[in-house]
C-alpha cells in the first residue's frame, strides 16, 4: 500500500501543479485507505490510526515526496540541458555569433579581474594585514614625510599606537658572483619591523634588540629567492660568514617565500642599528626613515589617529619649535602600497564591465530574433499543455548554456590577453608577477556566466513563452511582437550609449596622452646613457674622488662626448627635499611653498644634460672643498626667492646643522624630475665636493653617470670595463639609456590609456555589430512590406532612407543618452588627465560624430537588402 501510495505522488507531482497542497493530498490517501479498513469491519478511529500507521506518518511522506520532486527536478533540468544542446547544434551559425561575442565580454573582465585580484586584492604576506600601518611624519607645511632621526626617536618615546614603530631604510651591497660582482637590494630595518609585520623567518631567526644597537656587530637575513639562487638552498648557511660589500655578515635567517616589504626586489635584511650622534641623525631635515606600526588589539584606524593627535598637540605645547609636534599619519599598508594604481584599474574594470553589457546586449537581441523564430514551437508546445513557467525555465536553460559556453571561450581569451597584458605591464605596478588566473578569478568567471545567462536571458525567454496560441498557430510567421521590438530598441540604444561614453573617455585619455609627449623636460634625453655606481668600502671617507675617477675614465671612451656626475637625476624618481634659507632668513616653515629639492651632481651636468644656463655659470673642477661653498638655483627658485630681483651673488643655505651658506653662481631652466605630467619643483644644485657631512650617506650609497653619445647603446661593454679598470669590485648597474627611463616614467600613464582605448574600441565594434543584427533582423521582418511599398512605386532610395533613417533614431538616441553618461564619467577620471578638461566640447563633438556615423554605417549594410528585395518574390511568398 504504502509503495502505490507514493507512487500516486510522484504521478501526480510529475502531472500537477508544483504548488499543489501537499497535506491535502496526504488526507485523501490516509482517507482512503482508512475506509478499505473499515469496510472491512474495523472501527472509524482505530482503522485511521491503523491507516496513518501504515503510511508511516506524514513526515514520512513528505520526505517521500521532497525526494521525487528533487528527484524529477534534476530529470528536468537534465532534459532541459540535453535539449538546449540540440537547438545549438540546430543553429551553428546564431550559436557561434553569441558564445564568441559572449567570450570577448566574459575573457575581456577575467583578464582584467585578475590584475585587480592580483594587485588590488591580494593580502600582504603579514600576519593579519590589514592591521599594518604605513606611518607618515607630517610636516609643518602640512605635506607628509618620511621620519628624521630624531622625529622618529621622538615618537617612539610616546606611549601609544607607535611606541613600537619599526624603522627601515633602503640599501645596497655588492655581492661576489661567478661572473665578478653584482649590486644587489635590501632593507636595513629595526628589530621591531618583524613583530610589526608579524613574520618570522622560515630558517633561523630574526635579529635581536641587542644586535640591531651600532657596533653590535654585522647580521644578515636573507630572501628566498637570493638563498635558493646563489646558495642551492643550503641549510647549513646559517652561521655561515658572507663578503657583503667588502665586510664580513653572519647569516641569521632566512624569510619566507614571497616575503616582500615593498617592490619585492630586495634580497637581504640587516639591522638598522640606527646612529644617534652623527651629523645626519642629529638633523631634523635629513628625512631618510621609513616607519610601520600595527594597531593595538580592539583600536580602529580612526581611534589610534585620534590618540595620536593628541600626543601631537600636546608635543606641540612642549616644544614649539620641533617638528615632532605636528603629528603623524596612518595610512594602511594597503592603500600605501596600491596608491596610484587603485583608481585606474578600477576605472579599466568599469570598462569591461561596459564591454561585457554590449555583448550581453546582443545576445539578448539575438536571442529575441531567435525566440520570434520559435513561435510555433512554443505554440504547439503550449497547446499540448505546457505551463508558461516550464517554457521559460527551458529558454533560460538555452541562455545559461550559452554563457556558459561563452565562459569557456572566454577563459582562453583570458588567458591570451592575459600574456599580453603581462608583456606589456609597467615595471612600477607592485604584485604584477604574482598576477595568475587562479581560483578566485574562475569563481570570478563563473558568477559573471550565470549572472549573464539568467539577466540576459530572462527577458527573451518571457517574451518567447508569451503566445497567443490561436493567432501564433494561425499566422506564425508574422508574429514580431511589439514588446520584444521595443526590447531591441532599448538594447541598441543602450549599447550605443555605452560605447558613447567609452569613445568619449578614450578620446580624452589618448587626448591627454598627446599633451603629456608635448611637455619639454627641460633637458635633451637623446643620446643619453646612464649607469649606476657605489662606492667601495676603502673610499667612502671621500666618495667624491671615487666617482670622479670613474667619470674621467669614462669620458676617454671612444664615442663620448661627455660624461658626468649626479646623485639624483630626472626620472629617476628619487627626489629628495629640503627646505633652505634664503640671504640669512630662515623659512616660512608653513608656507607649502617653501619645499625645496635637493640635488648634488658634478662639473659640466648642465651641458651633459643641455639643459639651458640662464645665467652665470656651471660648476668646473674648482668648486672643491676648500673653495667658496657654491650653489645653482632653478629658475622656479630664483623667481620665488629673488621676484624681480638679480639672483647671482645671493645665497641660500639647505637646512641641515653643519651646512654652510652657498653663494649662487647660476640660474638654471626647470627641469621635470618625477615625470613629465607632474609640475617642476624648484630646485637648487650643490656641487657634490661640497656635501655637508650629514649628507655623506647619501654619497655613499651610490652615484649616476650620464654619457652623451650619438651611439649610446653600442657603449655598454666599454663602460663596464671601464669601472672595472678602476676597481674590479664594484659593478655597474641601472644601466639604461635616458629615452628608455623617460618610456619607464610614462609607461603607466601610456597602459592606461591604451587600455581604455582598446576597450572602447572593442565596445564600438560590438555595438556595430550589434546595430546590424537589429536592423538585418528588421529588414528579414518586413520584407513584405517593403515589397508592397516597390510595388506601388517606392523607390530604393526611399526604402533606404526608411531602414537607415530607423537606425539613425536610435543611435542618435543613443549618442545622446552616451553624451550625458560621458559627463559623469570623465568627472570621475579627470586626476588622471593632463591639461584637458574632462568636459573638453571638441572631444565630445568629434567622437560623438564618430559613434553616430560608424552606427549609420552598421545600418547601411541591411539598407543596401532591403533595396534589393523583389515586390514579386516578397509577395509570392505571403
Amino acid at each position: 500500500m504504502l509503495h502505490r501510495f507514493t507512487a500516486s505522488l510522484r504521478n501526480l507531482f510529475q502531472h500537477k501543479h508544483v504548488d499543489q497542497d501537499l497535506s491535502a493530498e496526504i488526507d485523501s490517501h490516509v482517507q482512503l485507505l482508512a475506509d478499505e479498513y473499515i469496510a472491512s469491519g474495523m472501527a472509524p478511529d482505530a482503522a485511521r490510526r491503523t491507516a496513518q500507521m501504515e503510511l508511516g506518518g506524514r513526515e514520512q511522506v513528505r520526505a517521500e515526496v521532497r525526494e521525487a520532486r528533487s528527484g524529477i527536478l534534476l530529470e528536468q533540468i537534465w532534459q532541459d540541458v540535453r535539449y538546449g544542446f540540440r537547438m545549438l547544434r540546430k543553429s551553428p551559425g546564431f550559436a557561434s555569433l553569441a558564445v564568441i561575442t559572449l567570450a570577448l565580454g566574459i575573457g575581456a573582465n577575467t583578464a582584467m579581474f585578475s590584475v585587480i585580484d592580483g594587485v588590488l586584492l591580494q593580502k600582504p604576506p603579514f600576519a593579519n594585514p590589514s592591521r599594518v600601518m604605513v606611518v607618515y611624519q607630517k610636516m609643518p607645511n602640512g605635506n607628509n614625510n618620511v621620519f628624521s632621526t630624531p622625529d622618529f626617536l621622538d615618537w617612539k618615546r610616546q606611549e601609544g599606537p607607535v611606541a613600537q614603530m619599526a624603522a627601515i631604510l633602503s640599501d645596497s651591497h655588492t655581492l661576489g658572483t661567478q661572473d665578478g660582482v653584482e649590486q644587489i637590494t635590501g632593507w636595513r630595518a629595526s628589530s621591531e619591523i618583524f613583530s610589526v609585520l608579524g613574520v618570522s623567518p622560515a630558517l633561523g631567526r630574526p635579529f635581536t634588540a641587542d644586535e640591531d644597537r651600532p657596533g653590535a656587530g654585522n647580521f644578515i637575513l636573507l630572501s628566498d629567492s637570493l638563498w635558493k639562487t646563489r646558495f642551492q638552498a643550503d641549510r647549513n648557511i646559517l652561521g655561515s660568514k658572507l663578503d657583503f660589500g667588502g665586510t664580513p655578515y653572519t647569516v641569521i635567517g632566512v624569510m619566507p617565500p614571497n616575503f616582500r616589504i615593498y617592490d619585492g626586489t630586495e634580497k637581504y635584511w640587516r639591522p638598522l642599528q640606527l646612529e644617534t650622534q652623527d651629523a645626519a641623525a642629529l638633523s631634523r631635515s635629513v628625512h631618510w626613515i621609513f616607519a610601520f606600526a600595527r594597531l593595538e588589539p580592539g583600536a580602529s584606524l580612526k581611534q589610534s589617529q585620534s590618540r595620536l593627535d593628541q600626543i601631537a598637540s600636546r608635543l606641540r605645547l612642549n616644544d614649539s619649535k620641533g617638528d615632532a609636534g605636528f603629528g603623524v599619519i596612518l595610512q594602511s599598508y594597503q592603500d600605501v602600497l596600491t596608491d596610484g594604481l587603485r583608481q585606474p584599474l578600477l576605472l579599466l574594470m568599469g570598462c569591461v564591465g561596459f564591454v561585457l553589457l554590449i555583448a550581453c546586449s546582443n545576445v539578448a537581441n539575438l536571442l529575441l530574433a531567435r525566440g520570434t523564430a520559435r513561435r510555433l514551437e512554443m505554440s504547439i508546445r503550449t497547446a499540448v499543455g505546457a505551463q508558461r513557467s516550464r517554457v521559460v525555465r527551458q529558454l533560460l536553460t538555452e541562455s545559461l548554456v550559452l554563457s556558459l559556453l561563452g565562459g569557456a571561450l572566454g577563459l582562453v581569451f583570458a588567458v591570451v590577453a592575459l600574456k599580453a597584458l603581462l608583456a606589456l605591464h609597467p615595471s612600477n605596478i607592485p604584485n604584477i608577477e604574482t598576477v595568475t588566473i587562479n581560483g578566485t578569478v574562475l569563481g570570478f568567471t563563473m558568477a559573471i556566466c550565470i549572472g549573464v545567462g539568467i539577466v540576459f536571458g530572462i527577458m527573451p525567454a518571457l517574451a518567447s513563452s508569451r503566445v497567443d496560441v490561436s493567432n501564433a498557430l494561425r499566422e506564425v510567421a508574422r508574429a514580431t511582437g511589439r514588446a520584444g521590438g521595443r526590447y531591441r530598441v532599448t538594447l541598441v540604444v543602450m549599447e550605443t550609449a555605452l560605447a558613447s561614453v567609452l569613445l568619449i573617455g578614450a578620446g580624452l585619455s589618448l587626448k591627454s596622452l598627446w599633451k603629456v609627449s608635448q611637455v619639454d623636460p627641460g633637458f635633451n634625453p637623446s643620446g643619453l646613457l646612464t649607469f649606476s655606481v657605489a662606492v667601495p668600502e676603502r673610499d667612502k671617507e671621500r666618495p667624491y674622488l671615487f666617482y670622479q675617477q670613474v667619470a674621467e675614465k669614462v669620458r676617454a671612451l671612444p664615442g663620448v662626448q661627455s660624461a658626468v656626475l649626479a646623485r639624483n637625476i630626472p626620472l629617476s624618481f628619487t627626489d629628495p627635499s629640503m627646505p633652505v634659507s634664503v640671504d640669512g632668513h630662515a623659512p616660512q616653515m608653513s608656507d607649502e611653498q617653501n619645499e625645496t629639492r635637493f640635488r648634488v651632481i658634478g662639473p659640466g651636468y648642465f651641458h651633459g644634460f643641455q639643459t639651458p644656463l640662464l645665467r652665470g655659470r656651471e660648476f668646473t673642477d674648482a668648486d672643491n672643498p676648500s673653495s667658496q661653498p657654491v650653489a645653482i638655483v632653478s629658475e622656479s627658485l630664483a623667481q620665488r626667492s629673488w621676484p624681480n630681483q638679480d639672483p647671482l651673488g645671493k645665497s641660500i643655505r639647505p637646512n641641515i646643522a653643519d651646512a654652510p651658506w652657498y653663494t649662487v653662481v647660476g640660474v638654471s631652466a626647470d627641469v621635470r624630475h618625477l615625470g613629465l605630467d607632474l609640475p617642476v619643483s624648484p630646485s637648487a644644485y650643490y656641487p657634490y665636493t661640497q656635501v655637508p657631512k650629514s649628507m655623506l650617506p647619501l654619497a655613499e650609497k651610490y652615484f649616476t653617470v650620464i654619457i652623451r653619445s650619438r651611439t649610446p647603446k653600442e657603449l655598454t661593454g666599454s663602460v663596464r670595463q671601464a669601472v672595472a679598470d678602476v676597481d674590479k669590485t664594484v659593478p655597474v648597474y641601472n644601466l639604461k639609456t635616458v629615452d628608455e627611463m623617460m618610456a619607464d616614467a610614462g609607461s603607466l600613464r601610456q597602459f592606461d590609456m591604451w587600455l581604455f582605448g582598446a576597450f572602447a574600441a572593442l565596445a564600438l565594434t560590438l555595438a556595430a555589430v550589434g546595430v546590424y543584427g537589429v536592423m538585418a533582423y528588421l529588414v528579414a521582418q518586413r520584407t513584405r512590406e517593403i515589397g508592397i511599398r516597390m510595388a506601388l512605386g517606392a523607390r530604393r532610395g526611399d526604402v533606404m532612407r526608411m531602414i537607415v533613417g530607423h537606425g539613425a533614431k536610435m543611435a542618435a538616441i543613443g549618442v545622446a543618452v552616451g553624451i550625458v553618461g560621458a559627463f559623469a564619467l570623465t568627472r570621475v577620471m579627470a586626476s588622471l588627465l593632463y591639461e584637458v578638461s574632462p568636459t573638453d566640447l571638441w572631444t565630445f563633438f568629434f567622437v560623438s560624430a564618430a559613434v553616430f556615423l560608424f552606427i549609420l554605417l552598421a545600418c547601411y549594410v541591411p539598407s543596401l537588402r532591403a533595396t534589393r528585395v523583389d515586390p514579386n518574390v516578397a509577395l509570392r511568398c505571403e
